[in-house]
């Protein structure tokens, strides 16, 4: 849910709700039908700046073969730390038509485009 200020809002969780990356990692991604959109593969961050730059999102595949890399922007996603549960903005089917990146070559910056989705 989105409050006044267009950030996604948790019901039960404060702001002071802290919520380690070790949560993020591996965990299922839903998306807004509630199907399972991809597992969350890292999480790429500015470490000078001390800010989330993606999400690496694996969709599809089996032990990484076959699997589809996305650089999804942190504002695209929902993180519910009471419930323990990660979703993005969009269902599965929005990412049809997008390549994503190599496993070999990851990139600097997130798809802007999948913050839009």
């Amino acid at each position: 849910m989105t409050g006044p200020t267009g950030r996604a809002e948790v019901a039960a969780a404060s702001d002071a709700a802290l919520t380690p990356f070790t949560m993020l990692l591996g965990a299922h991604v839903a998306g807004t039908d509630g199907t399972t959109v991809g597992t969350v593969a890292d999480v790429m961050m500015a470490a000078a700046e001390g800010r989330v730059v993606y999400v690496a999102l694996s969709v599809g595949g089996i032990a990484g073969i076959g699997e589809r890399l996305f650089a999804v922007p942190w504002a695209a996603f929902v993180v519910d730390p009471v419930g323990g549960a990660l979703s993005v903005k969009f269902a599965r089917a929005a990412l049809d038509g997008f390549d994503g990146f190599d496993k070999d070559a990851w990139p600097s910056a997130a798809d802007a485009r999948l913050g839009t989705l």
